[in-house]
């Protein structure tokens, strides 16, 4: 999540104030400098707007507290750092509703890369409403955990096609090569997504549906 030196950042590169700030994510001056101050733990939601706020204005948070302005609309998460506000882009992009499609990407190494707060994320999105979340994953993968998704197992011949996750408008790929190092690229296109979504409402035609463990 946001630290207050990427708020203060933040609002240096757009030449905003304290007050514009406050007034556009609906908050006192006075609780947003406590923030930026670090005088306060600021509510989760608190956070998420202030993220929103400046994600609409075109600022992309970086590694070790920086930020910088987007050139384009393609951004690139690194590391468990970078895992973390690729969640909060999801939840912050999906928050009113929205489409979910999980391609060939397991829960399990997903969500345990970001540790608790893989769990909190899954807390959060399951309280969205009019959130259509399909996975499709491989069969026999028995970490179905996210209650907010619909989950199918892919044929076996399908298995070996490159994983994709999209939401809302973007489309993420990862771009990592093992458990040591994950890069993710997330890209901001309605023709990909519809493509990509097209593809995947395909295979989903095909999937089955996971089988329950014996005893449950």
């Amino acid at each position: 999540m946001i630290t207050s030196r990427q708020i203060r950042a933040a609002r240096g590169l757009l030449g905003w104030s304290g007050d514009e700030l406050a007034e556009k994510v609906d908050v006192t001056r006075a609780t947003l400098s406590k923030i930026e101050s670090d005088l306060v733990q600021p509510q989760e939601r608190t956070l998420a707007r202030i993220v929103e706020v400046l994600d609409t204005h075109g600022v992309e948070l970086t590694e070790g507290d920086g930020v910088k302005i987007r050139q384009q609309e393609i951004r690139s998460f690194s590391g468990k750092s970078g895992y973390k506000q690729f969640l909060d882009h999801i939840y912050v992009t999906l928050k009113n509703g929205g489409r979910i499609r999980q391609f060939n990407l397991s829960d399990s190494k997903l969500l345990t890369f970001a540790d608790e707060y893989g769990q909190a994320h899954m807390v959060r999105m399951g309280e969205i409403d009019d959130l259509d979340a399909k996975v499709l994953t491989t069969e026999g993968d028995t970490c179905l955990s996210a209650n907010y998704c619909t989950y199918r197992w892919m044929n076996k011949e399908d298995a070996d096609l490159a994983p994709f996750y999209v939401y809302g408008d973007y489309l993420m790929l990862p771009m990592y090569e093992s458990s040591h190092k994950r890069d993710w690229v997330s890209i901001r296109s309605k023709l990909l997504v519809e493509r990509y979504t097209k593809q995947f409402d395909k295979i989903w035609a095909n999937a089955s549906v996971p089988k329950k463990k014996k005893g449950k």
